[in-house]
């Protein structure tokens, strides 16, 4: 079977029942399911990092004013001694 119960202390198979291994007497028995269940909260964490920096963004844009070049503030000044 591929996704099965083991000691932590001695690493040997273990049933899903056993509250402590048979062999050695632990009550430290490791899961299957505990490293997936960590990137899938991981993974739903990061979206939600995400998209709230991504709503955040949208909802404080400025206007920033775009530089003008030296000629046209020349030109405009000529256009206005004219």
């Amino acid at each position: 079977m591929l996704y099965q119960y083991h000691c932590a202390c001695c690493n040997k198979v273990v049933a899903s029942t056993d509250k402590e291994c048979p062999y050695c007497g632990s009550q430290h028995i490791r899961s299957p399911y505990g490293w997936w269940i960590f990137c899938l909260v991981g993974c739903l964490a990061v979206v939600m990092v995400f998209k709230t920096v991504q709503f955040y963004v949208q909802t404080h844009e400025t206007d920033t004013p775009t530089q003008k070049s030296i000629l046209d503030v020349l030109n405009s000044n000529d256009k206005k001694t004219n």
